[in-house]
């Protein structure tokens, strides 16, 4: 994120935990907000009160509505936290206040290490929000440092620096022995060894505290939560379809760049999901790779109806088995997928693959294949298409485009973007449609727990 974004970020983020104080929140902010931390650009970590979690999930709705903000992402993101995604309307992404909230320090897996009452107990106020003491941060960040494994440098640095600041009878006075044997082993350059026997300690007694009816809860909760974030992922899938010289390589590059912040990660596919090879490499004899890469797309022979029929199911399959396999497990973990060209390129161009398929086959299959949430339909002028890549006749360019204007006024899942304009402001309409759809998405897909 560039600095204007952080700034904008950061007014918004005061605004927000004002917000938090106009209505009473008991809330504490957990991360280090300062412009030093590496990861100043991350997740906002917030703890609250139990008793307050319905509240704050109807507050960020509102604060949203009134900022001129899209909610994108709002996960159950654990036991006893939610995680939210917000984007400032018409910033294309530039502006993302990423926020998780969490109830203390807890989980299925660690039990409750750290319960909110304990950690904002003594909890100051800057002026502006309220932090934590400096005993909080010093046991907040150890529990953290071992649970996590993160043995960051400028963590280390931190804790080092509250060690000695913080008196170790004013912790002991604070937190139980668990979490003073974690306090005082956090920079002590112990072996790995000992550092998973205090891994260990602190989950048993996390999951000591929690107690037998509150783990059977939480169990309960950890298989609602799975079955909720597989049936209904929060990832995107999007696809890119133009005939040559529409510039998709291109725009898959700045998109993902520029997506980053968004979403945990992305992946690109060129056309198919390629979970099956190519049918050429079953071939016993003369076995050939598919190729991504075609410098002269129609100088090819096209295969007979029964052979095109047979790859175009071979195909088909490969969709189907590929998106439960590849694509749908990326989509859970909050990916950003993209395909370079989709299965309803054949009807646009069926030369390219040597196919000699009939329409109505191909519109049969393409129905019956999982579809991407937004395809993206890149036109323009023919000659300024050609003019960038004059593989194919003006007269092929200009077909293919009809064609796809066609297809994008048929299906609602197409969005047309004309490519007459500059990279930059390409990405930014194509991104703001990607985060309408992800917030349309989230109000469907909402779950309150």
């Amino acid at each position: 994120m560039n600095e204007l974004s952080l700034y904008q970020r950061d007014n918004l983020l005061m605004r927000f935990l004002a917000f938090l104080n106009e209505h009473s929140i008991s809330y504490c902010v957990l991360s280090n907000l300062s412009n030093t931390n590496p990861e100043y650009d991350l997740d906002v970590d917030i703890s609250i009160a139990q008793n307050d979690t319905a509240a704050v999930a109807k507050l960020i709705r509102e604060f949203s509505h009134s900022n001129d903000l899209l909610v994108i992402f709002d996960i159950w993101s654990g036991t006893h936290s939610r995680a939210y995604t917000l984007v400032k309307r018409g910033s294309a992404a530039r502006v993302v206040l990423k926020l998780d909230i969490m109830v203390g320090y807890a989980s299925f897996r660690t039990g409750e290490l750290l319960r909110h009452e304990e950690i904002a107990r003594d909890r100051v106020f800057n002026g502006s929000f309220w932090g934590l003491s400096e005993t909080s941060e010093l046991a907040y960040l150890s529990v953290r440092h071992f649970i996590k494994s993160d043995d960051r440098a400028y963590r280390i640095e931190r804790i080092n620096f509250l060690r000695e600041k913080v008196s170790l009878e004013i912790s002991r006075e604070a937190f139980p022995p668990v979490i003073l044997e974690a306090i005082t082993s956090a920079t002590s350059g112990s072996p790995k060894t000992a550092d998973r026997a205090i891994q260990l300690k602190l989950k048993n007694y996390g999951k000591a505290r929690m107690g037998f009816i509150g783990r059977a809860a939480a169990a309960i909760s950890e298989i609602r939560r799975a079955v909720h974030r597989v049936s209904r992922p929060v990832g995107c899938t999007i696809a890119f379809l133009g005939p040559d010289g529409a510039g998709k390589s291109t725009l898959i590059k700045a998109l993902r760049t520029r997506m980053a912040p968004v979403f945990h990660g992305s992946t690109s596919f060129y056309w198919r999901p390629r979970l099956l090879p190519s049918p050429g490499r079953l071939r016993f004899w003369n076995p050939s790779l598919e190729k991504e890469e075609n410098p002269d797309p129609h100088n090819v022979i096209p295969h007979g109806k029964v052979a095109s029929l047979a790859r175009l199911l071979y195909f088909s399959l490969d969709y189907i088995l590929g998106y439960f396999v590849l694509v749908h497990p990326r989509t859970i973990c909050k990916d950003l997928v993209i395909f370079d060209r989709f299965l309803n390129d054949i009807r646009i161009d069926q030369l390219r693959y040597r196919m000699n398929v009939p329409e109505l086959m191909l519109r049969f299959v393409e129905r019956f294949v999982p579809k991407p949430d937004i395809i993206f339909a890149l036109y323009g002028p023919p000659e300024v298409l050609h003019a960038r890549k004059p593989e194919l006749s003006i007269e092929e360019t200009a077909r293919q485009v009809a064609l796809l204007r066609q297809m994008a006024e048929e299906n609602r899942h197409f969005t047309l973007v004309s490519v007459d304009n500059g990279v930059e402001k390409i990405v930014d309409e194509i991104i703001e449609t990607i985060m309408l759809s992800c917030a349309e998405a989230g109000q469907e897909n909402r779950f309150w727990t």
